[in-house]
């Protein structure tokens, strides 16, 4: 720790400056002054841990010292020197938070047991300090996340919400780029630890500290979201190759496998939502690249408009017979399928396997790669997609399909997954219910066995609106029944309706209402 001795007698801040070099090495003297007013000056400057000073000293004595340098916000332990003994230098000094006195001629041992106690009083304030600063990164951080699990999860229409949720998590984005990504670890279930993800997050750290900023999160129980911001165009194949290293990188440190989806870079911050989409869709892809995979959702955009893709509404009959666990629809269906190929004679091998993929995408879609994996078969034939590859003519093709949506119904039955009904309604009524707890979008896909893409896409559709615009309404919703009708005080009400910031939830409430909540229950007062 640094030193600074100030006293009129040099010989005096020599001898200090012996004992101090001999004794403590702990501590180094950086510097001396020979009044107050030159000790000022260079205490100010060398900002040193502890100050050795006199108090009779010419020009200003030690205390009127100590006092201009604590105005100037000084953070410096003091301890005094004197050949006096009168009791009000002692009670001036405790007043401005001297921490020892010390009797002229300096004993080696009471400077060392004071020296050392000041270092022991510095050592305890920066571990507190340390604390409150490691408390407040925590709540900002969780702040932060539940922020971008709002941005992420709400889509790309709801401008006004967005914005909102990108000031509480202190977004930088004027100017910016953005690109999102998934990671998603295989069949492990100590990679999302707290020991694991820390691991996860320091090699995510080391891997794209290119970029400007990283966010990163634990989206769901297998997987890490990562928006990454720039303040200049982001390249796409740094991007994808910074990527390649990380999946490397973590399995070499810890054989863990994961496989990534990575959406397309968007220029503004309206586009996070989508471009997360995007990374979502292409890691559904998993299933055709197989596991421990690099997907690049433009390269999945292209592979998939290369041959005329089966009918919308083929599929559309196909998932709403598996919805049903009707399996002779189901089979019927593929027969359809297969003879309108067969009746195509301009189809080559790898045009009839593309169809084939359609078929086999639209059939587990809406399954969680964890569903698929549950089921020995599935996990076999469809994830590594050998049955596709190995088969030859159409007869055997056709066969293998015809046995991969059996499966399936068989996986629905043993898993006790109901007939379809409507899911989106059953969505809506546990949101009602659950409003006040922390609903992800993952939770809710897992909850009703459903992948997140599709379920955020089928919300969506089913509703015109995205499920967190959905979840704000209610919450308002409750929000002003509760300001209406009962006593809470409104950081109470904040909490109670599912909030942790009571600021947030005021702009959510204003943007909804007009005005502020506490405005709110005054006006209905009034009426």
């Amino acid at each position: 720790m640094k030193i600074v001795l100030v006293d009129d007698e040099k010989v005096i801040v020599e001898g200090i400056k012996f004992i101090i070099n001999r004794y403590i090495p702990e501590c180094t003297v950086v510097g001396a002054a020979y009044n107050g007013l030159e000790g000022v000056k260079i205490i100010h400057k060398l900002k040193p841990d502890i100050v050795i000073t006199d108090i009779r000293m010419p020009q200003a004595d030690g205390l009127e010292m100590i006092n201009r340098l604590k105005e100037k916000g000084s953070q410096s332990k003091f301890i005094l020197l004197s050949g006096y003994t009168e009791f009000e230098y002692a009670r001036r000094g405790l007043n401005l938070g001297v921490l020892s006195y010390i009797n002229k001629p300096v004993e080696e041992e009471e400077l060392q047991a004071c020296v050392y106690q000041a270092m022991e009083a510095i050592r305890d304030e920066k571990a507190k300090s340390r604390e409150v600063d490691d408390l407040k990164q925590n709540i900002h951080s969780r702040m932060q996340e539940r922020a971008l699990r709002d941005i992420l999860d709400m889509g790309s229409d709801n401008i006004d919400l967005m914005e909102e949720s990108l000031e509480i998590a202190q977004f930088q984005t004027e100017g910016s780029w953005f690109a999102c990504i998934i990671l998603e670890f295989d069949s492990n279930n100590d990679a999302l630890k707290e020991s694991g993800l820390q691991l996860v997050y320091a090699l995510v750290d080391q891997a794209l500290g290119q970029f400007r900023a990283v966010h990163r999160f634990r989206y769901s129980a297998t997987q890490i979201a990562m928006v990454v911001s720039q303040g200049s165009p982001i390249g796409y194949a740094d991007l994808v190759r910074s990527m390649h290293r990380l999946k490397e990188e973590v399995y070499l440190q810890t054989e863990w496998t994961m496989t990534v989806g990575i959406g397309t870079v968007q220029k503004r911050a309206a586009g996070i939502s989508q471009s997360f989409e995007e990374a979502r869709y292409a890691l559904s892809y998993k299933v055709v690249k197989g596991a421990n995979a690099v997907i690049e959702y433009p390269e999945i955009t292209n592979q998939s408009g290369r041959s005329q893709p089966v009918s919308e509404e083929m599929i559309a009959k196909l998932e709403a017979a598996l919805d049903n666990v009707n399996e002779k629809e189901c089979l019927g269906i593929i027969r359809e399928i297969f003879r309108m190929m067969e009746a195509e004679s301009s189809m080559n091998p790898k045009d009839i396997q593309l169809q084939c993929l359609n078929i086999l995408l639209a059939s587990i879609r809406k399954m969680s790669f964890q569903q698929l994996q549950q089921n020995d078969f599935l996990g076999r034939h469809i994830l590594s997609l050998e049955g596709m590859s190995k088969f030859r003519t159409m007869e055997f093709l056709e066969e293998w399909m015809t046995e991969v949506i059996r499966r399936i119904i068989q996986f629905k039955l043993e898993h006790n997954i109901p007939k379809k009904k409507d899911i989106i309604a059953e969505v809506k009524e546990y949101v009602k219910a659950h409003y006040n707890e922390p609903i992800t979008l993952a939770d809710l896909s897992a909850r009703f066995f459903i992948s997140p893409y599709y379920l955020s896409q089928f919300f969506k559709q089913k509703t015109g609106e995205t499920y967190v615009n959905f979840l704000t309404q209610i919450r308002i919703g409750k929000a002003k029944e509760l300001l209406e009708k009962s006593d809470f005080k409104v950081y109470e009400i904040c909490q109670m309706v599912g909030y942790s910031d009571t600021q947030h939830f005021a702009r959510v409430f204003e943007k909804l209402t007009g005005s502020k909540p506490r405005e709110y229950r005054k006006n209905s007062l009034i009426e």
